[in-house]
């Protein structure tokens, strides 16, 4: 949402762009965000009309560059008929994001603070701009005037209420439960929502609460069963420059996704350490150490598309009404290659930029922009997206289906894969290239 309205902002300023965010508040958590080649060349265009605004970029760079990651070692044991038959232990690596991978790290609540900071250092946001704690209700298309009226719901300590808001254009950013996404589905629900029956935690731990031995002595542990292809993770990764430690786990589940929605800080906890009780005593004190307040729980998830169906077309629009869905509403994948946030911010720059081209061609703003200028925009933006997006979609679903193993990793997965990571890291915006 955040980088849909800096790219906004920025490519199509001035414009009047209001955020209705479900949250109720933005809260660090444990989220950690790799940043691959084309994450980064989407986030430099997004700032990239900041420039007499040094600081804003200066402070995103910064953090990028100091950001490291340290996997001491890993734990691997082969389970089978409840029986250890294999147990290995893999020579301590440090590695920092220099050199050998493509990606960096950066907490998402860093880049959330840094986005809000880049709205505000360039004079960019309106009185009121983000709105917290409303959920998205419903819309209507006036036809004769070509404006949106949706409607809202807003929580607060005062009890609930419902307002409408008027629009020339309605992006719909909410996620892969997205309320929009049914509401302007052709079929009148949308593609439906697959289940891995895996879910992941997610925490943050403050390093100076941590005993600088324990970190060594876990690094991160893996547990394969063999015997139901189901393996359990558990991951560190120390954060330098924000003295933060993130603990991402995975494990099986028979809870359904809906269950896991519903867990409180302190019962997501509880069951994650429920799920690692057979996992060295260092991994359940770290497990304790975890604030319930930055607990993330969901499971691993994406939205089906046709197999059947070579070029598939995903649900951006209606093709009829000036709504239009980005992000994880439109093509919310597996996090097996980690792009699903670096897709996202393609989409805010491809949105903006092709917006941006629309306006100068028409040689108006925004809002004096007819409907069918506006439906035009929408038509480009699924085009020069739709084709791609597929094919990181399908990726990142085959590499969640491979077979866990200690030798079937990402890396290989690249190596035999190496065209397509080409195309995926050296991507440009449509609107530039």
């Amino acid at each position: 949402v955040l980088a849909t309205s800096v790219a906004l902002k920025t490519q199509l300023s001035p414009i009047n762009v209001k955020i209705y965010e479900r949250a109720t508040s933005l809260k660090p958590t444990g989220a950690l965000l790799s940043l691959f080649p084309n994450g980064m060349t989407a986030l430099q265009n997004i700032l990239g009309s900041l420039q007499t605004k040094s600081e804003t970029k200066a402070t995103l760079f910064d953090v990028l560059n100091q950001q490291s990651v340290s996997s001491q070692c890993t734990i691997i044991k082969q389970v089978q008929e409840g029986k250890v038959t294999d147990e290995r232990v893999v020579k301590s690596v440090d590695k920092s994001n220099e050199g050998k991978s493509p990606g960096r790290f950066i907490l998402w609540y860093q880049l959330q603070n840094i986005l809000l900071e880049a709205l505000e250092s360039a004079s960019l946001v309106d009185e009121n701009c983000i709105s917290l704690g409303c959920e998205f209700q419903s819309y209507s298309f006036d036809n004769s005037t070509g404006f949106i009226h949706a409607t809202f719901k807003s929580r607060t300590d005062m009890g609930d209420f419902t307002f409408t808001k008027t629009c020339k254009l309605l992006i719909g950013a909410d996620g892969i439960r997205s309320t929009l996404r049914p509401l302007i589905s052709r079929s009148g629900s949308g593609p439906q929502i697959r289940s891995y029956k895996r879910i992941i935690f997610r925490a943050l731990i403050d390093a100076n609460g941590v005993d600088p031995e324990i970190i060594p002595r876990i690094g991160a542990a893996v547990v394969y069963k063999s015997a139901t292809n189901v393996g359990q993770i558990f991951k560190l990764q120390s954060c330098s420059e924000a003295k933060t430690i993130t603990v991402t786990a995975t494990a099986s589940t028979e809870d359904t996704e809906e269950v896991v929605r519903q867990w409180h800080s302190t019962e997501a906890i509880s069951n994650w350490r429920k799920a690692f009780s057979d996992f060295p005593t260092d991994v359940l004190d770290l497990i304790d150490l975890c604030p319930p307040s930055s607990a993330y729980t969901n499971c691993v998830s994406d939205l089906q598309i046709d197999d059947k169906d070579q070029s598939p077309t995903l649900c951006w629009s209606n093709g009829d009404e000036p709504v239009v869905l980005v992000g994880d509403a439109v093509h919310g994948m597996t996090p097996s290659l980690g792009q699903g946030g670096n897709v996202c911010m393609e989409d805010a720059i491809e949105l903006a930029m092709i917006m941006r081209r629309t306006t100068k061609t028409a040689d108006t703003s925004i809002v004096d922009l007819t409907h069918a200028q506006v439906m035009e925009t929408i038509r480009r933006l699924q085009s020069a997206r739709n084709g791609r997006v597929v094919e990181i979609h399908r990726s990142s679903r085959n590499q969640a289906s491979i077979k866990l193993s200690a030798d079937s990793s990402l890396k290989n997965y690249q190596e035999k894969n190496e065209a397509f990571f080409r195309r995926l890291y050296e991507w440009t915006p449509t609107s530039i290239s």
